[in-house]
Parts: C-alpha cells; structure tokens; sequence
C-alpha cells in the first residue's frame, strides 16, 4: 500500500504541538518500503498554511503529539488520519507505526525492555528498536 506520511518535528523529536512544530518530516512509503523522504522547514507557514501543504503533499496520514480539534476536524475532512498524543523519537515512532504498532499515547524513546524475572518484559514500545 502506497502512502505519504507527515511527522511534524522539533529536532528529531515528535513536535509537541502540530501547529508550532519548526520542521515536517514527510515520508513517502511504496510497497512497505521508504521511496522518499524529505523534511521541510514550516517557520513560516501559518496554520491554514499548513494544513493546505500536507494535502497539497498529497499526505495521507500524520502522526504528531498535541493537535486540538480545529485541525483534527481539517485534516479529517481532507481525508488525512491523525495518530495523535505520540511522544518521543520521530524514527522510532515511524517504525512502531510501519510494523502495526504505533497507538495514540505512545512514548517513542531509544531503550531495553526491563528485565524481571531474568525474562524481557514491559510494552512493545519499550524494545529496542534496531534502526
């Protein structure tokens, strides 16, 4: 399945909020494989400005932190799926989300499962991701 996924970033984080976010990471992904990526500076585009570009991008999904409901209502009706309240790393968060895994409230960070027991327990989210 064909895509074009939008992260909005703050370094290689996940913005905290869609409409502020410095930097949009735009993915494009063909046959489950990254094609393209490209990230666009977006300090100077104002919030009807944004939301215009990731439909002009011909994106089809975006995954960010806080976004309110004006947006979520925008994107929506331009056909865009939001997966909201995402924290952490933009990359391990790509990659949660390309194996099925990624849910709204996941915090995305670089580290090993804890260990109890001797075994390796605790989320999904929480393994260590080799990217």
């Amino acid at each position: 399945m064909d895509m074009k996924i939008a992260i909005p970033l703050f370094g290689n984080r996940i913005s905290p909020r869609f409409d502020f976010s410095p930097k949009l990471w735009i993915i494009t992904v063909e046959d489950g494989k990254v094609s393209h990526q490209e990230k666009l500076p977006m300090t100077t585009s104002n919030l009807p400005q944004r939301l215009g570009q990731l439909a002009a991008y011909g994106v089809n999904q975006v995954i960010c932190g806080g976004i309110d409901g004006f947006c979520l209502d925008q994107l929506g009706n331009k056909g865009i799926d939001v997966l909201h309240n995402v924290v952490g790393e933009a990359e391990i968060a790509f990659q949660l989300f390309m194996k099925g895994r990624l849910r709204p409230g996941f915090c995305c960070e670089r580290r090993k499962g804890r260990r109890l027991g001797g075994l390796k327990k605790g989320p999904p989210w929480e393994e260590e991701i080799n990217i």
